[in-house]
């Protein structure tokens, strides 16, 4: 998805303010939704790939598939998959998906923040991290946590492009960087 992030930032924002000018914030988040997951189907992600298929094919069948998976197209969805799929952007929707979350969540004071921690935290410890998150970031706050043994020790915060790295393998890594220069 990080290859595409680059190129789903102004598709997204686009859909964003045609989004929000329609009053439709929460319908466009659920079609691109579940447009990101019909993308990111490893069969469907090997038939995008396809060289010999032509766009307007790709639009046409994404956008049966889709219908068949319950999409109401309102005309503009409809349009922007055809646009996605002649620009052969179609596996970009998971991260136009993403960054249209994120906007979204902005423009209403709320922001997702992901924790990956070496052990699972209790509710105590969630609660108290979105709360230092909320006063830090003056938003709502919506937590979720995950657990990778990788981290040894501490964990690693996430909200929007912020980061904080307070594990043990990444203190480490600074650490060596800091010895070798």
């Amino acid at each position: 998805m990080a290859d595409f992030e680059t190129a789903a930032r102004p598709y997204a924002r686009a859909i964003f303010e045609l989004a929000s000018d329609e009053g439709k914030l929460d319908q466009w988040q659920n079609n691109l939704r579940l447009a990101a997951a019909i993308a990111a189907d490893e069969s469907m992600k090997t038939f995008l790939e396809q060289p010999d298929v032509l766009p307007r094919e790709l639009g046409v069948l994404f956008l049966s598939v889709l219908e068949g998976a319950g999409v109401e197209d309102d005309g503009d969805f409809g349009n922007t998959v055809r646009l996605l799929a002649e620009n052969r952007r179609l596996a970009a929707l998971p991260a136009i998906a993403d960054v249209f979350t994120n906007l979204k969540q902005e423009a209403e004071g709320k922001i997702e923040v992901r924790v990956r921690s070496a052990q699972a935290l209790s509710a105590e410890q969630q609660e108290s991290i979105a709360s230092s998150m909320a006063k830090r970031l003056g938003k709502e706050v919506s937590i979720t946590t995950e657990v990778d043994d990788s981290l040894i020790a501490g964990a690693i915060v996430t909200a929007g492009d912020l980061v904080i790295d307070g594990s043990a393998s990444g203190r480490m890594e600074k650490l060596t960087i800091a010895v070798n220069k």
